[in-house]
């Protein structure tokens, strides 16, 4: 089960809602860490349930969940499902500061390359934050949708920080 374990999480910290790119390299080389209060196996549907203060870390990627699910087909991790009140993600996106994410649900569709974040959906990066009851990124293509019919989204930008200017020196007297 730890190796189920590895590679489910290993999936999610390289894919789940930053570009492989732009995610702290330095984290695919650490350690995983993977903890919750109960974990059970079903081999006949590839199953795997994490539930109750379900915890995954590594180097910078950190996860809190309620519950976690881990669908296996043919041998190979197809979904993650992380559910929670909510369930929060952090992780260190290279040169640019710490992604934070909080939601209801976070899916993680490994065929589709696809992440899908729903109920109450906050995304905060460096330079805004970006709120909505449904987001979609889609993994090949770093192409996001937020909103749904009937719904709203909001975001807030940061303007670009300015430029230092160069020091002048001061006149002699």
């Amino acid at each position: 089960m730890a190796s189920l374990f590895r590679s489910a999480s290993a999936l999610v910290v390289s894919a789940l809602l930053v570009p492989a790119a732009f995610a702290a390299k330095a984290d695919r080389e650490q350690p995983m860490q993977v903890g919750a209060n109960q974990s059970q196996t079903s081999e006949k549907t590839g199953i795997t349930v994490l539930t109750g203060d379900v915890r995954i870390d590594q180097g910078s990627l950190m996860i809190r969940a309620d519950r976690g699910e881990i669908e296996q087909k043919d041998g190979e991790v197809s979904r993650v499902v992380f559910d929670g009140a909510p369930v929060h993600l952090e992780q260190d996106i290279d040169g640019q500061g710490r992604l934070k994410a909080d939601a209801k649900r976070i899916e993680y569709l490994l065929s589709e390359q696809t992440v899908v974040m729903t109920g109450g959906v906050r995304i905060e990066r460096p330079r805004g934050v970006l709120t909505g009851e449904r987001v979609v990124y889609r993994l090949d293509s770093g192409e996001m949708q937020a909103g749904e019919p009937g719904g709203r989204v909001n975001m807030t930008i940061a303007p670009k920080p300015k430029a230092a200017k160069p020091a002048t020196e001061a006149p002699k007297s």
